[in-house]
């Protein structure tokens, strides 16, 4: 089996490439690592089938609103994000959700704020590349040692 220069170079920029991903939630934001604090809190609580507050988070959110969760499908769970970057343990859970999927992937950042009825909307998401991150060189290093592997067995 042959590879091609662009599979290679390709999966140079895969695995060297990385995202982040902040939200701004009316005058709330929060950093990807919060995002993802947050998230893995969800998922723990999901997989192990418990839940926590007044509300029972980790609870369905069925989407009524129609938001477009970056093409995933459900189900979904919300849980609360909290603007002072702590981890929900049960009290006021705020305006702000964190939504994911039953297997744990996050789908996205959204606020009551704004919103009538109690209902949704999106918080403002931003993409921001890691490329100047202290870990970037090592992924690079990684992702070429890879494509070196790959040209060596396919030859």
């Amino acid at each position: 089996m042959r590879l091609s220069l662009a599979f290679v170079l390709t999966l140079i920029a895969v695995v060297a490439a990385s995202s982040s991903e902040s939200a701004s939630c009316g005058a709330a934001q929060y950093s990807s690592d919060a995002i993802a604090r947050a998230a893995n809190a969800s998922c723990s609580r999901v997989k192990k089938g418990t839940a926590i507050g007044a509300n029972s988070y980790p609870h369905v959110y069925r989407n009524s609103e129609k938001i477009d969760l970056k093409g995933l499908r459900g189900p979904f769970y919300e849980w609360p994000i909290l603007s002072n970057g702590r981890i929900y343990d049960g009290g006021n859970p705020g305006p702000d959700r964190v939504i994911i999927t039953k297997d744990c992937t996050p789908a996205g950042v959204l606020s009551h704020q704004g919103a009538t009825n109690n209902a949704f909307r999106e918080c403002a998401l931003k993409t921001t590349s890691d490329s100047h991150a202290p870990m970037a060189e090592y992924r690079l290093v990684l992702a070429v040692f890879l494509a070196m592997m790959v040209l060596a067995f396919a030859a």
